[in-house]
């Protein structure tokens, strides 16, 4: 193994590993080359110059087994909570199915109890503190250890809970979107009917008109009638036409 190799596994901020200076642009361009044309004569000079084969710069293939370190810690590559002997620890609870209810409040006591003797400790013989000290930290590590084994559980009911939320959300959006399109096609059935009723009402007053074609005088006192309410009909004829603009839009959306 190459100098400088080993890692300060327990360090919190370890150094970067000692061969992430081989990452340079010259060696990745030679590796792209080795991979296409490994057999060619200057990629052989150029690697035969590495202090390392050049395929090294190729990332491993994932851990599928065993272990990885983590701040000192080692941590198996298939998630499982390590037992308490695994860990090193004294399992102060019975082996097997147990009432975690039951068996955190007992260890509770037990914490709540050896704080107390911790205390008189202190106050009497201040030099046997840390056998009590221990005590406690192996309680509150059976505590932990009960309590991480509902993590799955946990787990498994915060994604229920997050897809219920999202089925609510989503639900709630389509109630609004039909909403709005029930609302959109009783507008639609209003301009339909309004329509109808002023096609109905146009054709109602044109078969009323009269017939003065051999009456010269009605034909006259027309005349001056139309002469006299062009302004009215001017303005009636363009409110027509803009209720006609309108109803053609409402029968293209519809």
């Amino acid at each position: 193994m190459e100098e400088g190799a080993t890692q300060q596994q327990s360090s919190a901020f370890p150094a970067p590993p000692y061969y992430f200076q081989r990452y340079t642009q010259a060696n990745l361009a030679l590796l792209d080359k080795a991979k296409a044309e490994p057999d060619h004569v200057d990629v052989t000079q150029a690697t035969a110059d590495l202090p390392f084969p050049i395929l090294a710069l190729e990332p491993p293939p994932p851990v599928k087994s065993g272990v990885y370190w983590l701040f000192g810690r080692p941590w198996p590559i298939q998630d499982s909570l390590m037992t308490l002997e695994e860990q090193g620890c004294e399992q102060l609870y019975p082996k097997g199915p147990i009432d975690r209810v039951k068996e955190l409040k007992k260890l509770n006591h037990s914490a709540v109890f050896n704080f107390l003797e911790l205390v008189h400790t202190l106050a009497s013989s201040p030099q046997e503190f840390a056998a009590k000290v221990d005590q406690i930290r192996l309680i509150f590590i059976n505590m932990h250890h009960i309590l991480n084994e509902y993590r799955p559980h946990q787990a498994r009911e915060t994604l229920r809970l997050m897809m219920q939320e999202q089925l609510d959300k989503k639900k709630r959006e389509t109630a609004a979107m039909r909403k709005t399109c029930a609302d959109l096609k009783k507008q639609l059935a209003a301009l339909r009917s309004l329509k109808q009723e002023r096609t109905l009402s146009m054709v109602t007053d044109t078969t009323h008109i009269p017939n003065t074609s051999d009456d010269q005088p009605a034909r006259s006192s027309t005349s001056r009638m139309s002469i006299s309410d062009a302004g009215d009909e001017s303005g009636s004829q363009l409110k027509d036409t803009s209720m006609s603009r309108l109803m053609k839009l409402a029968d293209d959306i519809v």
